[in-house]
């Protein structure tokens, strides 16, 4: 299973290719990605037909999304023909969920040049090489809701992946793909481990296709429990395999499942508690599924946390591994894609709701910079080191020291997020509710107020309501902290105005808005008192003048003016998004990681039927706010996972109970 905690951090090596005329042929393998006489066609045949799709995809029903799982995407060709196939022949309502896993991803320009020569792919090609992932290791989600798709790409080792995702014993796959190279050239993705784990995400039916028959890969199948046959290979080819998924191996659990929801639901409603970034999200990722939702609010739309005039989408690099910094990652570059598909849709206004461009963060020369400045070269469009006369070229104001330009991400307007987010024919929203506290009633739970004590009623319900989720008594013990923060709204001046990306030091100076830079921001843990005061402006003045130490700034008349915020944070930094547990029976069932921490034990986590939590966005809510909602989202559906088993566990509600249980101490 993944877990590289404490492991040196660094981007894949992308694919290096060898090419004869159009046809890319791997360096490391000696082996090509598809036939030089046709490779659509061939793909065609061994993959489309080879699982009989067409007609599988008219007899599937809407209810869950039919799932394919790919071990080698290389310049994904299968991606685009896939796709381009199910645009044609879906049913109305229906899902598709394409798992790609990739080991050496091939670069967006070697990709086009593969496949380019195909014109009946271009209008899918196109925007998928726009959103083609950086060589990060992990899950890269790309939701394709105009087309009915959700695309994940796994980075990494198959045998890791697939072992990771079958450790959370759920059948999820419809049809394999085993696209990756010979099996005389590369044993890896032809191994007995993958072969197993195939069989363990495999729902009843589940069929495969590959173009080799070679007898290991036979053998390795029927013995994994699928049914394994010859058909006539392609073009030269002698055959090609195929089969089903006869024998369902049983699923053993290699950790205890407290952080798994043993029963999803599906539902075609729900309530959302909060109307700020995380509610928002949660709105929007539950209706792009076709639920209907509610969304009740205390006050309005992004009123507390959320009310700033400017944030910042960023992460924070690290020499390691570690949950914190590969979480970030992660919902770092998720958001920067999301946000930029909502504005190429015309959802957010650039330079008024929105600016991307990326950002930069200032960085003293250490050991951790000198070993980025050596591994980012693998990855050139996610970040580069900059010096501080290169910084200087791009933001006209000489910084203190050099730092990382980040390329992807940069600032938004959260309220106008908010807004548009919850414009949606499926969210309802509901604004000065009242404090709102939700009880269960039969199958639903029920939301009510001191005002209205029956506001709204669904099967499932997520409360997004900041540190005010532990005033429901589901949720009382949670570990959460309140920080207030204050913003300076700085006039924008002669020096300034030629900021055109945000730029981070202790704290940030986003580009004009309307003539004015929205500063932030102080840090007052455990501090509820909303008054804005002159002492935290004078604080985020200071922070800019040591960011920008030539930088003349006086005060407005007036005095200096901003905004002032409550944000919520647990101890470890991280979000707390998903599944709420049923604590004394969680505690109960568990009891013996008092004794043994390490102990397995087999035990369905007891949780609260429908109910979840998504919160402790601290100030990274722009950033993590997208990746969270879709986690929390999967879990109560039971859908394929958007992150990696030790950061689903790291986020996870339950983490806190199952921490004081291994230290004695049970909350």
């Amino acid at each position: 299973m993944i877990n590289p905690t404490q492991q040196p951090w660094r981007p894949l090596a992308s694919a290096t290719l060898d090419w004869r005329g159009n046809t890319p042929v791997s360096s490391a393998a000696g082996d090509i990605y598809f036939s030089a006489d046709d490779g659509l066609a061939e793909s065609h045949y061994v993959f489309i037909e080879g699982n009989q799709l067409r007609q599988r995809w008219q007899s599937h029903h809407g209810d869950s999304p039919f799932v394919i799982a790919e071990i080698g995407v290389g310049t994904a060709l299968n991606v685009c023909l896939t796709i381009a196939t199910w645009l044609k022949h879906r049913q109305p309502g229906c899902q598709l969920h394409y798992l790609g896993l990739e080991r050496a991803p091939v670069r967006p320009d070697d990709m086009l040049r593969a496949l380019g020569g195909w014109p009946e792919l271009s209008a899918v090609l196109t925007p998928l090489l726009a959103r083609w992932p950086d060589p990060l290791a992990g899950c890269h989600r790309r939701r394709l809701s105009d087309w009915g798709v959700t695309l994940d790409l796994w980075w990494g080792d198959a045998d890791d992946i697939l072992s990771d995702l079958s450790s959370q014993a759920t059948p999820w796959v419809d049809a394999w793909y085993l696209d990756g190279f010979a099996p005389a050239r590369e044993t890896g993705p032809w191994s007995a481990n993958i072969f197993m784990a195939m069989a363990a995400l495999s729902r009843p039916g589940a069929t495969f296709s590959t173009f080799t028959a070679a007898s290991a890969v036979r053998h390795g199948l029927t013995t994994a429990g699928f049914s394994v046959q010859k058909r006539p290979g392609y073009g030269r080819k002698r055959d090609a395999l195929w089969g089903t998924l006869q024998d369902s191996p049983q699923r053993t659990l290699p950790l205890t499942p407290w952080d798994l929801n043993p029963a999803p639901q599906r539902i075609d409603s729900a309530l959302v508690v909060g109307a700020g970034l995380a509610g928002a999200h949660v709105a929007q990722a539950l209706a792009t599924r076709g639920i209907s939702v509610t969304v009740l609010e205390a006050g309005p739309i992004a009123g507390e946390g959320s009310g700033n005039l400017q944030g910042i989408t960023y992460t924070r690099l690290s020499h390691q591994h570690n949950p914190l910094t590969d979480f970030s990652i992660a919902a770092f570059s998720y958001a920067a894609d999301y946000y930029r598909t909502l504005t190429e849709a015309g959802l957010l206004a650039p330079g008024i709701d929105i600016g991307h461009g990326g950002y930069i963060q200032l960085h003293e020369p250490d050991d951790t910079l000198s070993h980025l400045q050596q591994v980012l070269a693998l990855a050139p469009d996610f970040a580069c080191v900059l010096s501080a006369t290169e910084i200087s070229a791009i933001t006209g104001i000489t910084p203190r020291c050099g730092g990382i330009h980040y390329h992807r991400g940069g600032w938004l307007d959260p309220r106008a997020l908010c807004r548009m987010l919850l414009d949606h024919p499926l969210i309802t929203v509901r604004e000065q509710c009242g404090a709102i506290s939700l009880h269960r009633q039969g199958e639903h739970w029920v939301a009510g107020s001191t005002q209205h004590p029956a506001l709204a009623q669904a099967p499932a319900a997520v409360l997004a309501t900041a540190r005010q989720v532990v005033q429901q008594p589901e949720l009382a013990w949670l570990p959460l902290n309140t920080i207030r923060g204050q913003t300076t709204h700085v006039p924008t001046t002669r020096a300034l105005v030629n900021v055109t990306i945000p730029l981070c030091d202790e704290g940030y100076l986003p580009p004009s808005r309307e003539g004015v830079h929205c500063v932030g921001a102080s840090f007052g843990p455990g501090d509820t008192k909303t008054d804005e005061r002159a002492a935290d402006h004078a604080h985020n003045i200071d922070m800019m003048r040591r960011a920008l130490p030539h930088l003349e700034l006086d005060p407005p008349p007036g005095g200096w003016r901003g905004h002032v915020a409550l944000r919520c944070n647990s101890n470890d930094y991280l979000p707390v998004a998903g599944m709420v547990p049923r604590l004394a029976d969680f505690n109960q069932r568990y009891a013996a990681l008092e004794h043994d921490r390490k102990r397995v034990i087999h035990a369905d986590a007891p949780l609260y039927p429908g109910l979840a939590v998504l919160t402790s966005l601290g100030s990274r809510g722009l950033t993590a706010a997208p990746l969270a909602a879709e986690r929390v989202v999967d879990q109560l559906l039971g859908t394929l996972p958007c992150l990696p088993r030790y950061l689903q566990r790291a986020i996870s509600p339950a983490r806190f109970a199952e921490r004081a249980l291994k230290r004695g101490a049970a909350l």
